[in-house]
Formats: C-alpha cells, structure tokens, sequence
C-alpha cells in the first residue's frame, strides 16, 4: 500500500487532478475530510477550525499563545463542482458532520495552535498507514516527508491559468479571482513557515516531483502521478 500526496498553491489544480488519480488507482480521495477528523480529535466545531484557517493573524494575535490557524479553503473533491463553496459564499461543513462531539469550541481563537497541528498530522499520518488514498493540501508533504510509502508531488500553475481555473471552479469575477489567490497565498505561506518552519511550500526538495500544469493536461498528469506511484511502489523511488 502507498499514498500520494499532493499540495501546490490555490488554482494549481490539485484538487481536479487528485480525483483523478484516486479514480486510475482504485484509491480513495482526501482533502476536508481531514479538517473534520481534525475536529473530532480536539472536540472542536469545524466552524471554529476553518475560522482559524481563513484569518492573518494581527499583530495582537501574534503576541498571543492563541494565533489564528491559517490554510487555503478546502475545496471539494467534485470535478466543476465544490459543494463546500457554494453559489452565496462559503460555507461550513457542520450540517454534513453533526455527529462531532457536543463538548465544542465555538470560537477559533480558543483552539490551541499546537493542539490543531498535532491533531492533523495525526490524521494525516493515518490516512497514510491505511495506504490506497491521495491526500491533497494541509501541509502533507511536509508532514510525511520522512516516509518511504509515500509519493509526495507539487502541483504548480501560472498565475494567469490559476485565475481562470479559480473563476471557472468557483463562479467568482476576476477581481474576486485575484484576491481569493493572494489571500489564500499568504495564508499557505504563513501556515508552513509558522508550524513547520518551511519558507517556501512549493520548494522543490519537498517533492519527488513537480508539475507546471499551466504546460500539461489534466489528463497528462494524472498519468504521470499514478505512473510514479507504481515506481515507487516497486521500490525505484525513496
């Protein structure tokens, strides 16, 4: 059993290209389910946690043992689709996930940082033993850079292809386009900086390989990914 792994900034196609690949190898696909499981491990609504996930922290925040968590917004699995972003804006994923705990935090400043880190990687790490799944997002690669079962690939796009992608997947206008990008650039970066110390998420030494897929079809490189991940599942990749 193996993994594959893919993260890259917003619009980078992950989240197209991930289905795709979980569908060629039989595998299943992760990306929100992983801040749910989160939830469950600290007793906290996902509303809080994904509140954490979309907030710079100011400069009080900083200062304090309680910093806003920060990630790119999941975006759903469906190709076209994201049931999680809908038409009005963006909601939250509690009414598919009312069996958390009734012991919750509603505010996003009260999960502690370090509390929310541990319980991802927890899930994370495993969803990687249970093997026959691709995680996109959440810093994974970073998380699961020490194993050898796993195929960890970035996914990177121009500029210009993540706007129309963003526009396309999300109904959005340009302006709003270009801001969801920054936005959800800062946030990534922050993220990886902070709580693994990683200046760059998109650095090369964190991959096995990475894709422009501004240059490739979908289709090409979910060929690619499942082609290395039968590589390194016969041991020609470490």
């Amino acid at each position: 059993m193996s993994a594959v792994i893919l993260d890259g900034p917003t619009g980078g196609g992950g989240r197209l290209i991930g289905p795709l690949i979980a569908k060629d190898l039989g595998y299943d696909y992760v990306d929100r389910l992983i801040l749910t499981e989160a939830a469950r491990h600290i007793g906290a609504t996902v509303e809080a946690l994904h509140q954490r996930e979309e907030k710079v922290p100011s400069r009080a925040d900083q200062f304090s043992s309680l910093l806003q968590r920060i990630l790119e917004r999941s975006a759903s699995g469906n190709l076209g689709t994201d049931p999680y972003f809908g038409a009005g804006g963006m909601a939250f994923l509690t009414e598919e996930y009312d069996d958390l705990e009734p012991s919750i935090i509603t505010r996003s400043n009260e999960v502690q940082d370090d509390l929310y880190v541990e319980a991802v990687s927890k899930v994370i790490n495993g969803l990687a033993d249970e093997g026959n799944v691709v995680i996109v997002g959440r810093g994974s690669p970073i998380i699961l850079s020490g194993r050898e079962d796993v195929l960890r690939v970035g996914l990177v796009a121009n500029l210009q292809e993540r706007i129309s992608r963003v526009m396309k997947i999300w109904g959005l206008n340009l302006d709003d386009a270009k801001s969801m990008i920054s936005r959800r650039d800062d946030a990534r970066l922050y993220y990886v900086k902070r709580y693994f110390g990683v200046d760059s998420p998109d650095a090369a030494e964190i991959y096995h390989m990475v894709i422009n897929t501004s240059f490739v079809s979908e289709e090409y490189a979910r060929d690619l990914i499942v082609e290395a991940s039968k590589l390194l599942r016969e041991g020609h990749l470490s």
